[in-house]
């Protein structure tokens, strides 16, 4: 669970200001699930330059509450989660400011969402805040206002959260939870949701044991605590906190389940895990510049239309191929019009094109980039204009392991469902 904080000031000398304002949005990873919000009187005049910025007046705050006044609350709302905030330094000193003079010690563990956005998010312009959440399409409105910069925050997390490929900032919050054993599943259970996504299982070490996907992430670890084969067994005697992240549809779970299984190769995730790619099905010119298709050792630099784990797999998946369009034999594979046809039969329905369908929640969508034929990454998205700004779509997607298979997951899924839309990049410049 996280605070998501943002705080304005009287400024002037350092460790002798003041409070004007503070917004507080309690985060639980998906939605805001509750809020505080006022205006507060520090007792101490508000700098000239701050009241320019801020637009905060001295007489503005003269009827607000003073901090002891809603110290009770920020204790409720914080209890028991980590604070965010961009320069987080900077809100957790005032915040320690203000309990100092009450006589009380505040400590609450911190993320700060300027380094996380340089690790996660490198190579942007600026990471202050306006600016960083304007080239990342993020709406912000009342700028230097709390509400509204820690609305900007929370945006802004949520895209932080997505791009965390190695779980810091969810291992940060698994770590600091120190459960009972007797009460830990029961606890388990009520903290999860009947969403579509991807779940990690940890150990009492904050380590990850099993990663999974599902359409009911709260029934499906409600299989793992109470199934009976060799395999829950084995989970469920390690088995200290789970935590979850919701995907919106299946396909983006499919396609991050199996990224974040390889990242991470979780001991109980054999399958996946061990799946490396050793052939692949390349489209070949001989001398004459005919076409054919031949199988290869796996390398970096080719582009393969399929890859396999098998030199068995990928001869069969050959042999496949022969039988589904009557060919006798490899030679008569050679510029036979078939291959062709095979080609876009296992191709995607354009070389360049984005997949849209259902986001996280009703005000937001998903969206697959697919360039030159290849799958790029995933995002969500809010405003409309964010799909035609392809500088702003690029910044949003969480980039891919090029040596996963996602380009053949995609292809079978869409064969078998449907996606809201689907966009030819191609056409709608």
């Amino acid at each position: 669970m996280y605070s998501i904080v943002d705080v304005e000031t009287t400024g002037g000398k350092y460790n002798e200001e003041g409070i004007t304002e503070i917004a507080i949005y309690k985060f639980d990873g998906i939605n805001i699930i509750d809020q505080f919000i006022s205006l507060l009187n520090p007792e101490i005049p508000i700098q000239p330059y701050v009241q320019q910025l801020t637009g905060i007046n001295n007489k503005m705050l003269t009827k607000s509450p003073k901090f002891f006044q809603v110290a009770k609350r920020i204790l409720e709302i914080t209890e028991n989660t980590i604070l965010v905030a961009h320069n987080s330094s900077f809100d957790y000193r005032m915040l320690k400011i203000e309990f100092d003079r009450l006589g009380f010690e505040f400590k609450i563990p911190q993320l700060c969402t300027v380094k996380l956005s340089k690790k996660l998010i490198p190579k942007m312009k600026s990471y202050k805040l306006g600016k960083l959440v304007k080239s990342l399409g993020i709406p912000l409105s009342n700028r230097h206002r709390a509400a509204g910069d820690a609305m900007a925050t929370v945006e802004l997390f949520k895209l932080l959260l997505i791009k965390d490929k190695n779980k810091e900032i969810v291992n940060k919050l698994i770590k600091k939870d120190d459960n009972k054993i007797h009460d830990k599943f029961v606890k388990i259970i009520e903290d999860l949701k009947n969403v579509t996504g991807i779940y990690y299982l940890y150990n009492d070490c904050g380590d990850i044991i099993y990663i999974g996907k599902s359409k009911n992430i709260k029934n499906r670890v409600n299989q793992h605590i109470t199934g009976k084969s060799n395999k829950s067994l084995k989970i469920q005697l390690e088995l200290n906190n789970v935590s979850f992240e919701t995907c919106g549809n299946e396909l983006i779970a499919l396609l991050k389940e199996s990224e974040e299984i390889k990242t991470h190769k979780p001991k109980y995730n054999k399958a996946l895990k061990n799946e490396i790619f050793k052939f692949g099905l390349e489209l070949c010119n001989d001398s004459n510049d005919f076409k054919f298709l031949r199988i290869s050792h796996f390398q970096e630099n080719i582009d393969f239309i399929e890859t396999y784990s098998s030199l068995k797999n990928a001869n069969n998946r050959l042999y496949s191929i022969y039988d589904k369009f009557e060919i006798s034999d490899k030679k008569s594979l050679i510029n036979n019009s078939k291959i062709e046809y095979f080609i876009k039969h296992i191709s995607y329905p354009f070389p360049n094109m984005i997949i849209i369908d259902k986001g996280r929640n009703i005000d937001e969508k998903s969206v697959i980039l697919i360039k030159n034929s290849k799958y790029m990454g995933f995002g969500y998205f809010t405003l409309n204009y964010q799909i035609t700004n392809y500088e702003i779509l690029e910044s949003l997607i969480t980039r891919t392991n090029k040596k996963n298979n996602f380009d053949k997951l995609i292809i079978n899924y869409l064969k078998k469902n449907k996606v809201e839309k689907i966009i030819n990049t191609e056409t709608s410049h």
